[in-house]
């Protein structure tokens, strides 16, 4: 069974529609939202999912699924949470849900990590890994590489979304667990990348012979 725990954004969606595509049905789909749900309207109209449940939020640690909802780690849990978002609630987490972060983990942990790796390692890689209380840390389950997209440009739109959409889906089709050797070695986080490191990477002239020296 597939149990989504979604926030109204194009993340979402786009996930939604990769799962529609391939034709999985899904048992439990709670988004949460404060304003009308696109998301949620999606998900109704095709029939996507055997429960479907609104929670007027845009909190995910406030859902107070305890008293609500019947999980279990025998399904496979996935939370698309809004940017910046921290899961904390301990319900949550006993569940191991499953996050999709645009970074080869444990190295590139953090925030936009897409331009770091790009900068760095000219490679783009998806982290399938179980959400912990300490950001970007949990258990990996799955990787998928990718090439960065020909117009750099595309980043900023819908790039992210649909490379974790596509590696979450490839996870589903496998269903294997891969194994991953724990790194010794504690990697600091990645932060907001600053304006001229991100202008480098659009810089198509520059980034050609940066990656051609890597």
């Amino acid at each position: 069974m597939i149990n989504l725990i979604f926030s109204e954004t194009k993340r979402s969606l786009v996930y939604l529609k990769e799962l529609y595509k391939n034709k999985y049905k899904l048992n439990l789909v709670i988004i949460y939202s404060k304003k009308k749900s696109n998301v949620y309207n999606y998900v109704k109209e095709r029939k996507l999912a055997k429960f479907l449940i609104r929670v007027k939020s845009d909190d995910i640690n406030s859902l107070n699924l305890k008293k609500k909802f019947k999980l279990s780690n025998k399904s496979i849990n996935i939370v698309s949470t809004y940017p910046g978002e921290i899961v904390r609630d301990k319900y949550i987490l006993k569940f191991q849900f499953l996050h999709c972060h645009p970074g080869n983990l444990p190295k590139f942990r953090g925030s936009t990590i897409i331009y770091y790796t790009i900068l760095l390692k000219n490679k783009i890689c998806v982290s399938l890994f179980k959400i912990q209380k300490e950001i970007d840390s949990g258990e990996i389950v799955f990787k998928k590489f990718f090439d960065y997209p020909k117009k750099i440009i595309e980043i900023e739109k819908n790039f992210d979304h649909q490379i974790r959409a596509k590696t979450l889906i490839s996870y589903l089709k496998q269903r294997k667990k891969i194994k991953f050797k724990k790194s010794k070695k504690k990697y600091l986080p990645y932060y907001i990348i600053h304006p001229v490191l991100r202008a480098l990477v659009h810089h198509k002239t520059y980034f050609n012979k940066s990656a051609s020296s890597l």
